[in-house]
């Protein structure tokens, strides 16, 4: 009996404990899952945070936008939500939806952060507004003048009025910004004169300056033009001026106010030397031959009867020579009205004669040469003696250097009567 009372108590200890443990068991694992549910928001949301900035510094915009967002349906107070709401609204921008963007930044007026770029920011809000609403933009940018937000306004399609361009006083802007309003204003003459009128002294950049020198050129705005040019000046205004003389005709003032205003560094457009080098001739002035290269650039037959003709009347012997010496035979063809004066000024190069020898008419030539006793000169010009008026003349010259076998060389190659009675006759004068 005392077994069997035992035996059953056992059994139902052994029950009681494994009922309590399988309780137990259960509780902890509700417990669990209660503290899991408790605690994965919070894990969740943070994690958003870290994986949206990461994805926004890679570039993932998409994943960014995801993340911080989901973060920011969590947490909206922290300077954690400030950070990601200054991210995400830069995340809307790159995405092209702005209205989402005006929104995120509208939310920044809660938060301070060093990390916020301000001057970015006034940019991006200036961006947004003429994106979405440019009356908008101009109310803005007129009710808080800035420099930012000027810049961006300008570049934008919304309208530049006076409205605009008065701020132009009132904001201390950079002068590409100014540049920028004066483009989007060009057809109002009024207008621009009125901003030059204001601008400050450090304000008148070479390229802002060059731009009203135009504009006032372009639209006949003489007197604001020369008022201009007195304070300042460079290559394409210099044009503007020449280009005003010659339109009158006065050749003279042409000339002397290129040398004047014309700079060694100045690169003009070509007509303006070639009009120098026009007026020089009208005016039978001698010109810089350096001018023909600016005025016709490669050479052509006009470059070089042109070229040629500078120093022929500046009769520049050594650089006759030298150009003539740059030319081919077929060059020189072309030339061969200049050949004549060449020789008979005396500024040839012996060494360079042989050019000519193809040119048509060489009496006129050989007897300049004869007459300066420049034998040698001759048999150069004579070349390889094709014709038989080369030939005669070569004649002549062997004979009077005193070379009596290619006297007679050339002198027996003579079949032309009138030629070879011109030579013997030669001869004859030098005999006697």
């Amino acid at each position: 009996m005392y077994k069997i009372t035992f035996t059953v108590f056992s059994i139902l200890i052994f029950a009681f404990n494994g009922y309590s443990a399988d309780n137990k068991s259960k509780n902890n694992v509700e417990n669990k899952k209660a503290e899991t549910t408790i605690k994965a928001p919070d894990m969740s949301f943070n994690d958003d945070y870290f994986v949206g900035l990461k994805a926004y510094d890679d570039g993932l915009y998409d994943v960014a936008e995801y993340c911080l967002a989901n973060y920011l349906k969590y947490e909206n107070k922290s300077q954690k939500a400030g950070f990601a709401t200054y991210l995400l609204y830069q995340v809307y921008m790159s995405q092209g939806n702005y209205k989402a963007a005006q929104y995120s930044f509208a939310q920044l007026a809660n938060f301070k952060d060093s990390r916020f770029d301000r001057q970015k920011m006034l940019k991006d809000q200036m961006f947004i507004e003429t994106k979405l609403n440019c009356n908008g933009a101009k109310n803005l940018l007129l009710t808080s003048p800035k420099n930012e937000y000027l810049e961006v306004y300008a570049k934008s399609s919304c309208i530049v009025d006076k409205d605009i361009t008065n701020l132009l006083s009132r904001i201390d802007v950079s002068s590409e910004t100014l540049y920028t309003v004066l483009e989007r204003v060009h057809k109002d003459k009024e207008l621009v004169f009125s901003t030059y009128d204001n601008l400050k002294a450090e304000k008148r950049t070479p390229k802002l300056m060059n731009f009203y020198g135009k504009y006032f050129y372009s639209n006949n705005m003489k007197a604001e033009f020369y008022a201009l040019y007195k304070i300042y000046q460079d290559s394409e205004l210099t044009s503007f001026v020449l280009d005003d003389i010659w339109k009158n005709g006065d050749y003279k003032k042409y000339i002397e106010s290129f040398k004047k205003e014309v700079k060694n560094d100045y690169k003009l457009d070509k007509v303006v030397y070639c009009r120098m080098i026009e007026a020089s001739n009208k005016e039978m002035i001698n010109f810089d031959c350096d001018l023909v290269d600016k005025c016709l650039g490669t050479k052509s037959p006009d470059f070089n009867k042109t070229k040629l003709a500078c120093y022929m009347r500046k009769e520049d012997k050594e650089k006759i020579s030298w150009f003539i010496g740059t030319l081919t035979v077929q060059d020189t063809l072309k030339l061969c009205e200049y050949s004549k004066y060449i020789i008979g000024k005396k500024l040839y190069n012996i060494k360079f004669l042989n050019k000519f020898e193809r040119c048509p008419d060489k009496a006129s030539m050989y007897e300049s040469l004869l007459k300066f006793k420049d034998y040698n000169a001759v048999i150069k010009l004579g070349g390889s003696g094709s014709s038989q008026l080369d030939t005669a003349y070569m004649a002549i010259a062997y004979f009077y250097l005193g070379n009596d076998a290619q006297y007679n060389n050339y002198l027996n190659k003579i079949t032309d009567v009138d030629l070879s009675g011109m030579v013997k006759r030669a001869v004859n004068r030098g005999n006697l």
